[in-house]
């Protein structure tokens, strides 16, 4: 047993246009000790100017949504600077499905339907925030 205490009180942002998934995501995410919004599908500059606002540690992002690509909107965050973990959300899980969430910027590649128990472990623990680039040019570890 460990005795790490669990990460409690972080912030979340879920968006997903399947409105019962997104409430029900965000509703459990409060339920283990988390604050978590469900932002409206609305259009790209939209859903990534309301994360860019709010600076969540964690945005679980579907990537099939309504007439807008997750990927566009993961990309649109980090050309705006943003530093919030990224977890894609989608009912795809091939190779290329997976490289591609890894260019347009997102940290994890999760498949639909969500383990609620990987969730609950993921979430336990504070999740790294994408490093700020260092003046010297040099990685930050």
């Amino acid at each position: 047993m460990s005795d790490t205490v669990p990460w409690v009180g972080g912030t979340t942002v879920v968006v997903d246009d399947n409105a019962a998934s997104a409430a029900m995501l965000a509703e459990f995410l409060r339920l283990i000790g988390h604050c978590s919004e469900v932002l409206p599908v609305t259009t790209v500059e939209a859903v990534a100017d309301a994360i860019l606002a709010r600076s969540p540690d964690i945005a679980f992002l579907d990537l099939s949504l309504a007439g807008i690509d997750g990927r566009e909107i993961a990309s649109a965050l980090r050309a705006g600077g943003s530093r919030t973990h990224l977890i894609a959300i989608t009912g795809f899980g091939r190779p290329e499905d997976i490289e591609s969430t890894r260019r347009a910027g997102f940290d994890e590649h999760w498949v639909k339907p969500l383990d609620i128990d990987r969730v609950e472990r993921f979430m336990a623990a504070a999740p790294r925030r994408v490093p700020e680039p260092s003046a010297g040019g040099e990685s930050v570890e």
